[in-house]
């Protein structure tokens, strides 16, 4: 069974050997599994109340460990907290017979990274549309001082509708509880900010709009700015200049400015906010849809000419 999005958790954790699939838990009637992870399965669920869920449900030996113990539950007070569209949404957790568990929103769709593995890159519509929703979700979050930091493409699941989902807060960090630990690293190393790549005490929501930018850049080139080996990533992350991506790609100045604002290596020269980087990026798409416009509108008198330069008189 290969892994579901749903089943990971921060990097550290061995993993753990395939167990049983269980078929009933508590009121969940198991249906289906979705997917086995490191230290977790995911499981479509029927309430007894009719609600089909994804059911996370961590493995015997994971939930023995009080680290990753610790780190689930911390998980799922973070998304018990939270109700927003464009965030998976915890609808229960707890401990059942010894297992703890997660009940999520079943969410029909793929992540974001499995259609750039077979597209390689979006057209800027449907990326701009896609970094909209997910600042928008992160602007809810910060407001309630939770840092995700760990927004990557992979974690970015897209329905069927193609509304865009924010989900996998294993890295989460609730600044109201607590603060990072000086040195410790969280997420994925080619997005990290700056701040995250040096281990800093202090981090704020900004690290993740980085990680968006991030994100943008993969959707409108097919690449990141930066490859390496993890040591390599982070020195990048912490001094390189990142390539434009018009070096790789035709993209409009509007967007290309909206990413490079967001990849500063200050917090305090990025977008503030991720209500401000949703702004900006709707501003670059009206800037690249008025250019198109005035394109056409050319294409069109060029056309007109061209054809009184064949047929003179009439």
């Amino acid at each position: 069974m290969s892994d579901h999005p749903l089943t990971t958790l921060p990097q550290g954790y061995r993993r753990q050997p395939p167990e049983q699939p269980l078929r009933q838990l508590g009121p969940y009637q198991i249906e289906k599994t979705l997917g086995q992870g490191a230290a977790a399965v995911v499981y479509q669920a029927r309430h007894s109340d009719g609600t089909r869920v994804a059911l996370k449900v961590l493995h015997r030996a994971a939930g023995a460990d009080a680290a990753l113990r610790e780190a689930f539950e911390r998980e799922a007070r973070i998304l018990l907290k939270l109700n927003h569209p464009g965030i998976v949404r915890a609808l229960d957790a707890g401990q059942i017979d010894g297992h703890y568990y997660m009940a999520l929103t079943l969410v029909n769709g793929e992540t974001l990274e499995a259609l750039l593995a077979r597209q390689k890159k979006l057209g800027e519509a449907p990326a701009i549309d896609i970094g909209v929703q997910v600042a928008n979700a992160l602007d809810y979050l910060h407001r309630r001082q939770i840092v995700h930091r760990d927004v990557k493409p992979g974690n970015i699941l897209l329905d069927e509708r193609s509304r865009a989902i924010l989900f996998d807060f294993g890295a989460a960090i609730d600044l109201s509880v607590e603060q990072p630990k000086p040195g410790e690293v969280y997420g994925t190393p080619a997005f990290l900010a700056p701040e995250q790549a040096r281990g800093d005490a202090v981090i704020d929501g900004r690290a993740d709009l980085y990680a968006l930018g991030v994100t943008l850049y993969r959707m409108v080139t097919g690449r990141k700015p930066f490859y390496g080996t993890r040591s390599e990533l982070l020195e990048a992350h912490l001094f390189a200049v990142p390539p434009r991506p018009s070096q790789f790609t035709y993209i409009s100045p509007a967007l290309e400015n909206v990413i490079l604002i967001a990849l500063a290596k200050n917090p305090a020269d990025r977008y503030q906010t991720g209500a401000e980087m949703a702004a900006a990026l709707l501003e670059a798409r009206k800037q690249a849809d008025g250019a198109s416009t005035g394109n056409r509108e050319i294409s069109q008198r060029f056309l007109q000419w061209l054809r009184s330069a064949i047929t003179p008189g009439e």
